[in-house]
């Protein structure tokens, strides 16, 4: 091969593989999957703000269409999704796993590039993985972290009540009681003046006699 059609070849070469690196760059892919003992989780998946709005023209949908939690053989979905604009941008996915999951894949279909995924346990440990791009994570350990709640949130919602409703009975109940007490005093107190004049009146009848 001629050196000029070489350095040719060399320079195109150069240059596809800077344009790749700095593509790769615009992606800025980020995913942190927060857990809770009671199974329930908060899922971030933050991207530079102007990739994301050309990829989502792409492939129009919603934006929980584009991820995969695959747990135990099956698919787990978000129950909500809400999109936080900034930069990074960040869609912000709320669920709950079930309490017995034990393993997790996980997979982001828009992206083309490595980026890593961190999931922080119920347990405190923390779990990151470098995710190969449009590619499935490895199985990630969900096992002996996720409980079920001691006491219902009806329950503890029923005590909070009852500790603040149970003050203010009682107040009501002794000012009814104190109310009752002083009705109690006046009427013997009329009582006894009704006596009192009677008997000066009976006094003074016995000495006019």
């Amino acid at each position: 091969m001629p050196v000029r059609t070489l350095r040719s070849a060399v320079t195109v070469a150069a240059i596809l593989w800077q344009a790749s690196l700095a593509a790769h760059d615009l992606e800025r892919t980020s995913v942190v999957l927060t857990f809770e003992s009671d199974g329930s989780f908060v899922l971030d998946v933050a991207n530079d703000p102007n990739w994301l709005k050309l990829r989502l023209e792409s492939f129009p949908g919603p934006f929980a269409d584009r991820i995969v939690m695959w747990v135990d053989g099956r698919e787990v979905r978000p129950a909500s999704v809400e999109f936080m604009p900034g930069a990074p941008a960040v869609h912000r996915m709320r669920g709950r796993m079930p309490r017995e999951a034990r393993t997790l894949r996980w997979y982001y279909g828009l992206v083309g590039d490595p980026y890593p995924l961190t999931v922080r346990r119920a347990d405190n440990k923390v779990i990151v993985e470098e995710v190969q791009g449009d590619a499935w994570s490895r199985e990630i350990d969900l096992s002996g972290q996720f409980h079920a709640a001691l006491v219902s949130p009806r329950v503890v919602s029923f005590a909070l009540a009852l500790v603040m409703v149970v003050p203010i009975a009682l107040r009501a109940a002794y000012g009814l009681r104190r109310r009752a007490q002083r009705s109690t005093e006046g009427t013997e107190g009329h009582r006894g003046a009704e006596r009192h004049r009677g008997t000066e009146g009976h006094r003074g009848t016995e000495g006019r006699g």
